[in-house]
């Protein structure tokens, strides 16, 4: 009787060993995604960019992270972006945050997107989800819906923005609204704001 316990006990252990499927079920093994990064990078933590002309600061770029691929001569990844754009004395005239950004390796061109907010020096703020700024064509573009309020309360809001970086002259593409307080007011007072 001890004896064939003993067998039948083999036998059961065998089971449970051999065909594993029986018992309880087996996890998966995770598979690579695209966020598997499979180049080597470049990553920055704090970190910070000048642009002097002539000796003068023109622009301060900050982020609490910067990535690049080695691979890549210079896309530069930045998250969150703070730039802060000096005018031609070297004082604060923009401000620009976004949550994320990149850049060329000259960086001639920056490609913003996820709540896009710029503040000029005049008091006028622009928001979008996307715009891309031309460092040296001092041009700012979107083909998103963008909103720009100016300091005497005008709201414009359109789909698609050409500018200058200072938003002194701008011209939307498509679908456009605005609120203008006092519009009769400011007409009678020739308000260079609505001079057409």
């Amino acid at each position: 009787m001890f004896k064939i316990r003993k067998i039948l006990s083999l036998l059961f252990f065998a089971v449970i060993c051999f065909f594993p499927s029986c018992g309880s079920p087996k996890e998966t093994i995770p598979v690579a995604g695209e966020e598997i990064i499979t180049e080597p990078r470049q990553e920055f933590g704090g970190a910070a960019f000048f642009f002097y002309e002539n000796e003068i600061r023109r622009w301060r770029l900050d982020a609490d992270f910067m990535s690049r691929p080695l691979t890549d001569s210079g896309r530069v990844l930045v998250v969150p972006v703070q730039i802060m754009v000096y005018d031609s004395l070297g004082k604060p005239a923009t401000r620009i945050v976004a949550d994320s950004g990149s850049t060329d390796s000259v960086m001639e061109q920056f490609d913003l997107w996820g709540s896009v907010l710029i503040r000029t020096e005049e008091g006028m703020t622009v928001k979008s989800e996307q715009l891309r700024w031309f460092k040296d064509a001092r041009r700012v573009t979107s083909d998103t819906y963008v909103q720009i309020e100016t300091p005497k309360g005008d709201m414009l809001r359109g789909r698609g923005l050409e500018a200058n970086d200072n938003f002194t002259r701008f011209s939307f593409k498509a679908n456009v609204r605005g609120k203008f307080p006092d519009f009769r007011k400011r007409i009678e007072e020739e308000d260079d704001f609505l001079k057409f």
